[in-house]
């Protein structure tokens, strides 16, 4: 375990968390430290849920640590009489775990029917574990326990695996899809963890097809599900227009259903539509960046390159056990696939790369903006305000067509952006916030970035360099720099005067 500035996962003690709370008639138990239970608050703000979350945290105090009598039997009992949860899931924190904390023991000083609730022991390490794979694991030890052996629905049924509370627009994304579903006449037999029951989860075996809504948080469950039922999953992405076709296509073959149904799916779709209209024309050959959730980083690419038109110039995740996953999910569509826990490593390929657009998380959001690149923020980590009251989804028909709106806007705002930064003042509007501030007689928004100990911003312009680039038209400024600079590199030139300019642009056609 390293520290960072940034993390682009919590510890597993949240992953944990994230599950366990998300089924329904369940309650987690966190044995931490003081200060560690910002997951509660997380979901207070994030969901806005009007009540308490099933979620507590046993906190180390003081008088614990100096060896007096545990207190977490006292809180297990505590919540069986005021919840009446079926099963309460007991982890810890990665301090709690350095400090030596036997739960195991604490829980056996209950005595028997002490509490009517299940109590369930995570097995997640919380050193080992991360965020992601601490979910995942723990969706699957909670959907296996509760499985039962139970026959298929007769009208062909799905589960969708991988929402949950604190998930990326989730709520939107199942909505999404039960629109689909509905119109094909597919029913839904259960969404988990996001409020699944143990009921729910002994018949979890009725559904014809497994869907998931994102690989990496689903894919022990679904795993789990075929080796026990033979229940087989959806390998397509339902992200864009075409891609949720396919998807849909995929579905209705395994659960035996005219694949001509799927135009009544689809008659709100627009995503193909806007992809001809003159407004989208802007977008075409548009050069962007995706980094995020494997998941999303792949579907989105690809309505980014299929859909859109436009063009690719690296595409990341911060899961490292998903990098090949993610590698043969676009190798059609680029070959540069950045697969790191380090925001700087992302932040570089901004820099070295300088696309139009980039779709990350909330902290490509942060390095973008130094850079003066517009940034959409599309998968976790992320803000508070990417988790809207409305509805916004990313997968499904109606997804595609958020998806088309946030690259609209997200251009929009960019050229925005510029135009305040040409003729506005400095620090005023509405992206005062997130432009940058200039150095003197700058002509962008260029940050360096610290590649170990050299700066990669190794290139200076003299003033009359800077006037002549001023010259050049405000929204395609920052291109004629970087290519300037590239030509500059490329032969070794320190300084950009106005003849290496003049060679640059011969250079180049401009």
């Amino acid at each position: 375990m390293k520290l960072a500035l940034w993390s682009y996962q919590a510890p597993a003690h949240v992953g944990v968390s994230k599950a366990a709370a998300s089924f329904g008639k369940l309650h987690c138990v966190v044995r931490a430290p003081k200060g560690d239970g910002y997951t509660t608050i997380m979901l207070a703000m994030f969901e806005r849920l009007g009540v308490l979350p099933p979620l507590s945290f046993c906190a180390m105090s003081e008088a614990t640590l100096a060896g007096a009598a545990a207190d977490l039997p006292a809180m297990l009992r505590e919540i069986d009489a005021r919840e009446s949860p079926e099963m309460i899931v007991v982890t810890r924190s990665a301090t709690a775990l350095v400090l030596q904390e036997p739960l195991d023991g604490e829980v056996a000083m209950m005595r028997p029917g002490d509490v009517k609730a299940e109590i369930f022991m995570a097995s997640t390490h919380p050193v080992r574990d991360n965020e992601l794979s601490a979910f995942a694991r723990t969706t699957r030890e909670i959907v296996e326990h509760y499985a039962a052996d139970t026959p298929r629905t007769e009208r062909p049924s799905v589960n969708i695996i991988g929402p949950s509370l604190l998930g990326f627009h989730d709520r939107a994304n199942v909505e999404s899809l039960r629109k689909s579903f509905d119109a094909l006449g597919i029913e839904i037999n259960a969404v988990l963890p996001l409020g699944a029951t143990p009921d729910d989860l002994r018949t979890i075996g009725r559904a014809w097809v497994n869907v998931p809504t994102a690989h990496e948080l689903a894919k022990p469950t679904l795993d789990y599900l075929r080796e026990r039922f033979g229940t087989p999953y959806v390998n397509e992405l339902p992200y864009g227009e075409a891609g949720t076709t396919r998807f849909l296509r995929e579905l209705c073959a395994l659960c035996e259903i005219p694949a001509e149904r799927i135009a009544v799916a689809a008659r709100d779709a627009k995503l193909l539509w806007y992809s001809r209209t003159v407004d989208a024309h802007a977008l075409s050959s548009k050069r962007v960046g995706v980094f995020g959730l494997p998941t999303a980083a792949a579907g989105i690419a690809r309505v980014l390159r299929d859909e859109l038109d436009m063009e690719v110039e690296f595409v990341g995740t911060y899961a490292l056990d998903y990098g090949d996953w993610l590698r043969e999910r676009v190798r059609d569509i680029t070959e540069n696939v950045i697969v790191t826990d380090d925001y700087r490593e992302v932040a570089r390929a901004i820099d070295r790369t300088r696309p139009d657009i980039v779709f990350g998380s909330q902290m490509e959001r942060h390095s973008a903006s130094g850079f003066g690149v517009p940034c959409a923020v599309v998968s976790p980590p992320s803000h508070i305000l990417n988790y809207p009251l409305g509805y916004a989804p990313f997968i499904g028909y109606d997804g595609a067509n958020h998806i088309g709106d946030l690259v609209n806007q997200t251009q929009v705002l960019g050229l925005e952006h510029h135009l305040i930064e040409t003729f506005g003042p400095r620090g005023q509007g509405r992206f005062a916030e997130a432009a940058p501030e200039p150095a003197a007689e700058r002509g962008d928004a260029r940050v360096p970035v610290a590649a170990g100990d050299v700066a990669t911003d190794d290139v200076r312009w003299d003033a009359a360099a800077e006037r002549l680039l001023g010259r050049v038209p405000f929204f395609v400024r920052k291109k004629a720099r970087a290519n300037v600079e590239k030509y500059a590199r490329e032969r070794n030139i320190a300084v950009v005067d106005e003849a290496v300019m003049l060679r640059a642009r011969e250079h180049v056609g401009g």
